[in-house]
């Protein structure tokens, strides 16, 4: 593995218990967590763990079906507001 190369893990829905083990046993320098899944718990893991996050939203299409179907924790969502 050359140290040089960054290889992120890439997480969507459902995250599995051992995801910062499967990261690094897959030779991951980074752990990149779909952004409504990131919480301060897994954060935490992956630094503690020496690898570095990032958090990635959806395309315009799946923001705009989840700030009109699933996302109500502002209370003036709008499509803009992402």
């Amino acid at each position: 593995h050359d140290p040089s190369v960054i290889t992120g893990a890439l997480f969507a829905d459902d995250i599995p218990d051992d995801f910062v083990e499967r990261s690094i046993a897959a030779g991951a320098t980074e752990i990149h967590l779909k952004y409504d899944t990131c919480t301060s718990d897994r954060i935490q893991r992956i630094h503690a763990a020496g690898l570095r996050s990032m958090a990635w939203l959806r395309g315009p299409i799946g923001m705009k079906d989840d700030v009109t179907s699933k996302y109500f924790d502002v209370g003036n969502e709008d499509e803009t507001m992402y």
